[in-house]
């Protein structure tokens, strides 16, 4: 267990090599582990560190998806978050499974028993000082097969990877803030749901993985902000656990690889007071490899120039050599990294450069993993994967088996064309 420690390590360690990899595993309060226990001075020094904070999350980094049953009265989570703009909100939606209560499936799974329990979701500010759960800003109580029920109707009856509760609120943007999630069922151990929430390595989930208090921090992943997290707590929320802790159980990449322990990421998003939602970290994944796969980031909000390319395999296989190409004027360059597990990254013999407004495509030879946006995801969140939508990848040609808008883990850095500190 990692009980709260206000971490004042940096993360620009974990971000200074070139390339990243898992190897052994992370420790549970997420600092990042190098490959042979410390990095050689030489090689941090050939590498300069690029800025941190949303710009330069990286917009890739899980592989599955897992659950933390809410079957005792103690048990919190905590899914912090950070909006990149002023909004105001009365809904906010994230991952929940009940399969194996009564309205899904009933005693057949794990997910959920009994009535599904009584779901409460509290909408938190954040003490920026400490990171902790501070003043509660709106709540909602519900029955757990009640919002099911409401979400699979609302999703033309398909099954619901993300739930929501009512807490109308105006939220600023760069703030940190929080959803804590719990079950106030009077008898929780037989009425339960659960939280799900995709699955990183906690070797390279750098700030999601520690109590990370600074906007600036480097190591971010899914674009998300490196304040961002999901943690736990099993006693009302007195301490919060995170990194490999920060569920109800131990999770692991490939689902039983214990060299490589996992640490659940934020999936979340928003109804906007207007009607509209907003995906604020849409996607999840199931273990699935994308094999010669191409992602498109179209219609730059940034200009950037792009001097290296990444691809993230969880698997036993490569990510082979990695191309990116800018399709407005078909500048190209192509890379190969050292292969093997984790963050594959390369620097390319020519940079290739974007303006705003223009798009750009990376590929692969080899394997890497894929985003999943389910088709409920999709009727939820309809403009992520589109030109002018709040996430703009998607695969101009979807490989076997897959959506458009399932996002193959291949990115061009340093720099996101989307985000700006």
């Amino acid at each position: 267990m990692t009980p709260f420690r206000s971490s004042t390590l940096s993360a620009a360690l974990a971000t200074s090599v070139a390339l990243f990899t898992a190897c052994g595993g992370g420790n549970d309060d997420g600092n990042p582990r190098w490959v042979d226990g410390n990095p050689a001075p030489a090689a941090v020094a050939a590498v300069a560190v690029a800025a941190g904070g949303r710009a330069a999350s990286i917009p890739i980094g899980i592989e599955n998806v897992n659950d933390s049953p809410l079957k005792a009265a103690n048990y919190r989570t905590l899914l912090r978050f950070v909006p990149t703009s002023t909004i105001t909100i009365d809904r906010f939606y994230f991952g929940f499974k009940l399969r194996g209560a009564t309205c899904w499936d009933a005693n057949n799974a794990g997910y959920g028993a009994g009535d599904g329990g009584l779901l409460r979701g509290s909408l938190v500010q954040i003490n920026p000082t400490t990171g902790l759960p501070a003043n509660v800003i709106a709540t909602e109580t519900v029955n757990g097969c009640t919002r099911h029920n409401e979400a699979k109707a609302e999703f033309n009856d398909a099954i619901p990877v993300l739930a929501w509760v009512n807490t109308p609120a105006t939220l600023q943007g760069g703030t940190m803030y929080g959803l804590i999630v719990s079950n106030a069922h009077a008898s929780p151990a037989t009425n339960f749901f659960s939280f799900n929430a995709p699955l990183a390595d906690t070797a390279l989930a750098g700030p999601h993985a520690r109590n990370e208090l600074s906007a600036t921090a480097t190591g971010a992943l899914l674009s998300l902000d490196p304040r961002e997290h999901v943690a736990w707590s099993e006693d009302n929320g007195g301490t919060w656990r995170y990194g490999s802790a920060n569920g109800q159980y131990r999770s692991y990449m490939n689902d039983h690889d214990t060299a490589h322990p996992a640490t659940r990421l934020p999936q979340y998003g928003f109804r906007l007071s207007n009607g509209t939602n907003l995906g604020g970290q849409p996607y999840y994944a199931y273990l699935t490899d994308c094999v010669g796969c191409t992602v498109a980031y179209a219609n730059a909000r940034y200009a950037r120039t792009f001097t290296e390319l990444g691809g993230f395999i969880a698997s036993g296989t490569n990510v082979g050599t990695l191309t990116i190409r800018n399709t407005s004027t078909g500048a190209q360059s192509s890379c190969t990294p050292s292969q093997g597990y984790g963050f594959r990254k390369c620097t390319v013999p020519t940079a290739v450069s974007v303006a705003v407004g223009q798009s750009y495509t990376v590929s692969s030879t080899g394997s890497v993993e894929i985003m999943k946006m389910d088709y409920s995801q999709r009727l939820l969140f309809p403009q992520v994967g589109t030109a002018n939508g709040e996430f703009r990848a998607y695969q101009p040609t979807p490989a076997s088996g897959t959506n458009a808008r399932d996002v193959p883990s291949l990115w061009a850095g340093p720099l996101s064309p989307y985000f700006d500190n």
